[in-house]
C-alpha cells in the first residue's frame, strides 16, 4: 500500500535556523507542512521537498528562531493603554491635568477617563496625584493606574460611583489613602483598587478591539504565544472567542483569578493537549505588591522609607487554604511575590502543601520573585518550583537603590544565581508596565544596565527563557518551544544573529517575519 507523503506547504532556505535556542548548532533550510515543522536540512536537501503549491521564501542569511513567548502579559491592559490615556511619558501633575481635560472634552459628561503609566519618581512634584488635582481637570469620572498597576487614583466622581466615602474601610490587602482629616485623597493600594474597578462599565465591543489590537503589535514583535494574567470573566470569554474567530493569532495561555475558578466548568481547567492553541491552566494570586511602590513585602525595610516594608495582601491561612483547594483540583499557581518575605512565604506553602513530588506534577510558578534569600532557592530548586521573571526590569528600576540601598542592591533579579541552582526560569515583560519587545529583555539579562553583573544570564540563557522554557511552564513542550520535527512552526526570521551580536547590537534586534502555526501573520 502506498504512503502518501504530507505537502509541503512552506520551505525557508539559504538561513540561519537554530532549531534548539541553547545550542549553536543550526541548519540552512526548513519544511513546513499543515503547521508543523516536518524538516531541518541543508538548502539542497529541504528543496528537493518543494511542490506546485509550495511557497518558498529566501531567507538571505537571516536568523530563525522559535517564536518568542511572553510568559507574564496583560494583554487586556496593553491594548486599553493603546486605546486609552498613556501617561508614562508625562512629567508633571500639570500634565495629567492637561491630557485629562483635553481627552474629557470631547466625550459625554459621564465617560469615564481611564489611564495607566504614572510614575511619581518621573513626575515634577515627586508625588501621587490625588482626587484635588483631578477634580480640577474635569467632573467626569477619572481612574489612573500608577505604571506599576499597584496604586491608582481616582477623582471624586469615580469615588462617589464606587462608594467610597469617610466611613468606607480599607479592605484585606489593600488601603485607602486619606488625608489628615480622615477623608479619602483619591489614592488606593493593592485590592483598595478593585473597589473602583469593578464599577467602571465594561463594554465587550471595545474589550475585544483592544486585545486584537494588542495581539497584532505583539505579532510585529515576534511574540507567538502569550501566558495572559486574566482580570474578569468578561475578558476570558472575549479572548476565547475571538481565538474561535481566528481573530487572534497567538496561543494563550490563560491564567485566571481565584474567584473565576468555580464559574468555569471542568474541561475549561484542562491542560493543553494535542497542540490547542486556548487553554486555562493557571489560577493567579497576589502575596505582595511591588517596588516601584514601595508595597512588594521585604525581609527588612525600605532604605528609603524605614517605617515601611511593605505588605503582604494574603495572610498565610489564606495561601494555605488556596493551596490545599488547588491540591485537591490539580491547578496550577502562579504566585505574584516581588519581595523576599513574599517569596519566602510563597515557597514555604507550597512546599508544605505539595511537597517536590506535587510541585513537579503542577508547575507551581513565583511570578517575579525580585528578590530571593538562598535558603528559598535552594527551596525552590527541590521543589522544582517555576521563577518567572521579567528582565526588562533590570533596565527601568533605575530608583532600585533609593530603595533597598547599596548592601541588598546585588539581591535584586539574581538570574544567573537560580539559573545556577538549578530553577528554571520563564520569561515576560508584565506588559503594560514594561515594554514588550522580548529583545528589551533579553538585551536587560544579558547587559544588566545598573546592577551586578554576576547576575548575567549568557545570550543562549536568555532565549531558553523566552521559548522553550514558557513552553514547559504551560504544559506544552512536547509541541512547542523549539523547532524540531514535528513541532508546531512558531518562528521568528531576525535581522541579524543574536549570538553573534554585541550587545547594543542585540538589543537593536528586529523582527523581519513572524510565523505562527506555519502561517505568516507579519
Amino acid at each position: 500500500m502506498a504512503v502518501t507523503l504530507p505537502v509541503t506547504d512552506l520551505i525557508l532556505y539559504n538561513g540561519r535556523i537554530y532549531p534548539e535556542p541553547e545550542s549553536r548548532r543550526r541548519f540552512e533550510a526548513t519544511a513546513i507542512s499543515k503547521g508543523r515543522v516536518t524538516d531541518l536540512g541543508s538548502n539542497r536537501e529541504i528543496l528537493k521537498l518543494k511542490s506546485k503549491t509550495t511557497r518558498i521564501v529566501n531567507l538571505r542569511g537571516r536568523t530563525v528562531l522559535s517564536g518568542f513567548s511572553d510568559s507574564h502579559i496583560h494583554l487586556l491592559h496593553y491594548g486599553m493603554l493603546l486605546r486609552t490615556l498613556n501617561l508614562s511619558r508625562s512629567r508633571s501633575i500639570e500634565e495629567i491635568k492637561r491630557r485629562i481635560a483635553n481627552w474629557s472634552s470631547t466625550r459625554s459628561r459621564d465617560a469615564w477617563v481611564l489611564g495607566r503609566g504614572w510614575d511619581d519618581e518621573k513626575l515634577r512634584e515627586h508625588r501621587y496625584p490625588t482626587k484635588d488635582d483631578l477634580d480640577l481637570a474635569t467632573s467626569n469620572p477619572v481612574f489612573l493606574k500608577r505604571i506599576c498597576g499597584h496604586v491608582a487614583v481616582a477623582n471624586s466622581a469615580a469615588l462617589s460611583v464606587a462608594g467610597i466615602d469617610n466611613l468606607s474601610t480599607n479592605p484585606s490587602g489593600g488601603q485607602i489613602v486619606r488625608d489628615p482629616q480622615g477623608t479619602p485623597n483619591g489614592v488606593l493600594k493593592e485590592t483598595a483598587i478593585e473597589l473602583v474597578e469593578k464599577v467602571v462599565p465594561e463594554s465587550m465591543d471595545e474589550t475585544k478591539k483592544a486585545l486584537v489590537y494588542a495581539s497584532r503589535k505583539l505579532a510585529r514583535l515576534g511574540l507567538t504565544s502569550l501566558h495572559c494574567i486574566i482580570g474578569s470573566l468578561a475578558e476570558l470569554n472575549s479572548l476565547r472567542e475571538l481565538k474561535q474567530e481566528q481573530k487572534i493569532p497567538q496561543s494563550i495561555y490563560a491564567i485566571i483569578p481565584a474567584k473565576l475558578v468555580d464559574s468555569l466548568a471542568p474541561l475549561e481547567l484542562s491542560s493543553e493537549k494535542n497542540g490547542d492553541s486556548f487553554h486555562v491552566g493557571g489560577v493567579k494570586l497576589y502575596l505582595d505588591g511591588s517596588l516601584g511602590a514601595r508595597t512588594a513585602a521585604l525581609n527588612e525595610p525600605y532604605r528609603d522609607d524605614p517605617s515601611s516594608s511593605g505588605m503582604l495582601v494574603m495572610s498565610r491561612e489564606e495561601l494555605a487554604e488556596i493551596a490545599s483547594k488547588a491540591k485537591k483540583s490539580g491547578f496550577q499557581l502562579c504566585i505574584h511575590a516581588i519581595g523576599d518575605k513574599a517569596v519566602d512565604l510563597a515557597v514555604r506553602i507550597l512546599g508544605d502543601t505539595f511537597g517536590p513530588e506535587g510541585c513537579r506534577q503542577l508547575r507551581h510558578r513565583i511570578e517575579h520573585a525580585s528578590i530571593v534569600s538562598e535558603a528559598s532557592m535552594r527551596e525552590m530548586r527541590r521543589l522544582g518550583i517555576i521563577a518567572s521573571v521579567q528582565p526588562r526590569f533590570v533596565y527601568s528600576d533605575q530608583w532600585a537603590n533609593d530603595r533597598l540601598g547599596h548592601e541588598r542592591l546585588s539581591e535584586l533579579y539574581p538570574f544567573a544565581s537560580m539559573s545556577r541552582a538549578g530553577i528554571m526560569l520563564t520569561a515576560g515583560s508584565d506588559c503594560p508596565v514594561e515594554d514588550p519587545n522580548p529583545f528589551e529583555g533579553i538585551w536587560s539579562a544579558v547587559s544588566r544596565p545598573g546592577l551586578d553583573k554576576k547576575e548575567r544570564l549568557t545570550v543562549g540563557e536568555a532565549l531558553v527563557a523566552y521559548t522553550k522554557n514558557p513552553a514547559y511552564a504551560s504544559f506544552s513542550e512536547n509541541f512547542r518551544g523549539t523547532l524540531g520535527a514535528g513541532n508546531v512552526a512558531d518562528m521568528v526570521v531576525l535581522d541579524r544573529d543574536p549570538y553573534q551580536s554585541s550587545l547594543e547590537s542585540l538589543r537593536e534586534t528586529r523582527v523581519v517575519r513572524t510565523i505562527i502555526g506555519g502561517k505568516v501573520v507579519s
